[in-house]
């Protein structure tokens, strides 16, 4: 005996779909059919009245027109005119034009010869009136408004013959469809009682074994690993999916030492995290505990700045000021932007320092001529360079250095510029500066070996190059033939600076 095959649950749904899906598309295709052969009917009866009124409309406006022409006299009514005429022409091929027994036919002749000889009188009226002949256009457009008023006659003696027609028509088509809805109520309850038989079938096979799988299941999230379910002995997904869920549950009750062993494991890492988190603490304590040093040293300074005050050293008082506030803006502004005018004012207070260190060695030259000072920037950029300038440029001169600090705008163009009259810089050390390379080149082993100017000038032109996003920011040049080095910032478009 041949064993019978098993169809599968995708191929079930798949053929009771086919099936409903064929019988819909029948009832569909018959309906549309239907209503189309309707709609075309309808189209058909009703195209002939659509065209007369097209028709009526047309010879009103060329009668309009010419009315118009023959009043005023004017380019557009003229225009007009000949526009509606030949729409009119063209509409008029639409009607019969050979002599017939049919009554309708035999309208449309009439009315055929109507226009030509409204069409014919109309235009010697306008070309009369063009030439300004007042008898000859005056008779012609006399003539062609009595033949208008048996041509709007004719035409709706037309419209209401052709109306009729069409009624008794449509009643036909009535008919046919009632009959049409009749027959698609009737195909779509059929549909509609095979799915409904269909889909209650499937999913009474279905569904009972998805129920015990599903009790099954809540007790084994409930902690009964040893659960059993119904045997389904059906080689469709349901029976796979009850066997894997036979060796689910032995595969559970297998994993529980292992879920175990593991959860000894996750245990042990996370002391390990505990620990290593109590280090990092120990480690933030100890850096807010090297924080304090800075702070202590222009807080003295500004006892110091007290005391001096009390005792009358007005000098003494006003240098230690300048230097505790020189401390106080390298610690508030280190990690965050600053704008042109702090800048500026740290550069103040730097040279003035330098100025009671060096006294009539260094000169201090200061030149502003640009409006905007509120530009933002990164903290620290000036400082440097004039520190530079006065360390490696006239730190041995015995007399005459001078520091010049220039700022200027030219084309939208913001140009910052520290100078001295030092001795200068060779053209490898400013190459090895503007491409970063200072330190690595002249193999620096330790921080005592690092040549303070290369890490300090490199940090300064990498973040100018990072805040305004330009790699040409920042250019060292020579003061030939004068001595000396002038360093330059040149900020483009400085409306559209960062902030």
């Amino acid at each position: 005996m041949r064993n019978r095959r098993a169809y599968s649950i995708r191929e079930r749904l798949f053929y009771s779909f086919f099936l409903t899906a064929a019988l819909m598309c029948v009832m569909v295709l018959y309906s549309f059919i239907a209503i189309n052969s309707i709609a075309l009917s309808i189209s058909r009866a009703y195209k002939t009245n659509v065209s007369i009124s097209e028709f009526q409309n047309a010879l009103l406006m060329v009668e309009s027109s010419m009315e118009n022409y023959i009043s005023l006299k004017t380019f557009e009514s003229i225009e007009n005119y000949y526009s509606w005429r030949g729409k009119l022409d063209t509409l008029s091929l639409d009607f019969h034009v050979p002599l017939s027994k049919d009554p309708i036919l035999l309208r449309e002749y009439k009315m055929r010869r109507l226009m030509e000889s409204f069409l014919e009188y109309a235009d010697n009226a306008v070309y009369a009136r063009r030439g300004n002949n007042l008898s000859g256009y005056m008779a012609s457009y006399a003539t062609a408004l009595r033949y208008y008023g048996y041509l709007s006659d004719a035409v709706v003696d037309l419209n209401a013959h052709y109306f009729q027609r069409n009624v008794a028509d449509y009643n036909l088509i009535f008919q046919d469809t009632e009959l049409i809805e009749l027959i698609s109520m009737l195909l779509l309850a059929s549909v509609i009682g095979v799915n409904f038989l269909l889909v209650y079938i499937l999913i009474d096979r279905i569904t009972v074994p998805l129920v015990d799988l599903s009790n099954a299941a809540n007790q084994l999230a409930a902690g009964n690993f040893y659960v059993e379910v119904r045997k389904v002995h059906s080689d469709d997904e349901l029976g796979a999916i009850n066997r894997a869920f036979d060796r689910m549950t032995v595969s559970i009750r297998e994993y529980i030492e292992t879920i175990r062993e593991q959860a000894l494991t996750e245990s042990r890492l996370r002391q390990q995290e505990l620990e290593m988190r109590e280090l990092y603490k120990d480690a933030q304590l100890k850096t807010l505990q090297a924080q304090i040093n800075p702070h202590f040293l222009f807080n003295t300074l500004n006892a110091g700045a007290q005391l001096a005050m009390m005792e009358g050293a007005d000098d003494t008082c006003t240098f230690i000021e300048k230097t505790a506030d020189f401390f106080r803006y390298n610690i508030q502004n280190m990690n965050k932007d600053t704008i042109l005018s702090e800048e500026l004012g740290l550069v103040d207070n730097y040279m003035y320092i330098m100025k009671v260190r060096f006294a009539d060695r260094v000169d201090y030259v200061k030149d502003i001529r640009a409006g905007n000072l509120d530009l933002p920037m990164p903290s620290m950029v000036l400082q440097p360079l004039v520190e530079n300038a006065i360390k490696h440029g006239i730190s041995e001169m015995k007399s005459g250095g001078r520091i010049t600090l220039r700022v200027f705008e030219e084309d939208g163009t913001l140009t910052i510029e520290v100078s001295d009259n030092g001795i200068g810089m060779a053209s490898d050390a400013r190459d090895r500066l503007l491409f970063g390379s200072y330190f690595y080149e002249n193999g620096a082993a330790s921080p005592a070996q690092t040549p303070s100017v290369g890490i300090g000038m490199i940090n300064v032109i990498t973040r100018l190059r990072v805040f305004f996003g330009d790699k040409d920011i920042f250019d060292i040049r020579s003061n030939d033939p004068e001595p000396g080095t002038t360093f330059s910032i040149r900020i483009r478009n400085v409306q559209g600076s960062p902030r």
